[in-house]
């Protein structure tokens, strides 16, 4: 999923005579990954993606939904979830998720595209320049799906303290990003020409510190099974404890002191207000 929550990335050219200027693009998080204007550069990017109201906008599948299911479980343990902020919502399939769950959700994209068909299927929507509007200590859960990846280093703290001040006592907020400490992750981080920062759990904990956050759970991604797929259901049940079986080994053998994940493409953060 994406939002851009980033600082413009410096870019050199060279002056061409006669040019027609190219529109200026003032968001203050947008990652310049991508030639063109900002528009251009949008549509390209959802067509990529294949997002959209025409591409099955907040729709949500068995497989989805039992995904979402067991990535929350043990938040749902330790918060009733009544209000959600997602931030970077793509297709919108978790907050389709969150309406079949009863839960008030709010959405913030940079996309205008996306934004408009969050508004045209019936959720409430912020764009990316906008968070500082939405209400603070409201919100039981903040997620960002697939998200931290897209935010340059340099406001990746300030990313991190505005959902900090959005949290409801007691709430937290759930990260999925490409694990850098493997890998296993690089065809994820790798795979997005709007990926601009690769976060391993040493540089989250330095991010969360600075931002007032603690991690209170951080993992591999939970994987997809039979609800999905055939074949997903047979990696779960077979390749997949394999996989966290030999990860836990070379573990134990290169990092025993060190909260790292090596069996996933993915890591889950799962973070808490600290004070």
């Amino acid at each position: 999923m994406h939002t851009a929550i980033a600082g413009p990335a410096s870019r050199t050219s060279t002056p061409r005579a006669a040019a027609s200027p190219i529109p200026v693009d003032s968001r203050p998080w947008e990652v310049h990954a991508m030639s063109g204007p900002p528009d251009e550069r949008d549509r390209h990017y959802t067509e990529w993606k294949g997002w959209g109201l025409d591409a099955g906008f907040a729709a949500v599948t068995p497989g989805d939904r039992d995904l979402f299911t067991r990535e929350l479980r043990g938040i749902a343990k330790r918060v009733r979830i009544h209000d959600v902020l997602e931030i970077g919502y793509g297709n919108g399939t978790f907050l389709g998720y969150c309406r079949e769950r009863g839960w008030n959700v709010t959405g913030v994209e940079l996309l205008p595209e996306l934004r408009d068909a969050a508004t045209a299927t019936g959720f409430a929507v912020v764009a990316d320049d906008e968070v500082g509007s939405l209400p603070e200590r409201a919100f039981d859960l903040v997620a960002a799906f697939d998200v931290f990846e897209h935010i340059d280093p340099s406001e990746s703290v300030d990313f991190l303290r505005s959902i900090e001040r959005r949290l409801r006592p007691g709430g937290f907020v759930i990260l999925r990003y490409p694990n850098a400490d493997s890998a296993l992750g690089d065809p994820f981080q790798n795979g997005d020409p709007t990926h601009v920062n690769a976060i391993g759990t040493l540089k989250l904990d330095f991010y969360a510190q600075q931002a007032g956050l603690e991690v209170v759970e951080y993992r591999g991604t939970r994987r997809r099974g039979f609800r999905t797929s055939p074949i997903h259901g047979i990696h779960r049940l077979t390749a997949a404890p394999l996989a966290i079986a030999v990860g836990a080994i070379r573990r134990a053998i290169h990092f025993p002191d060190l909260r790292v994940v090596l069996s996933s493409g993915n890591v889950v953060a799962v973070l808490r207000s600290a004070s």
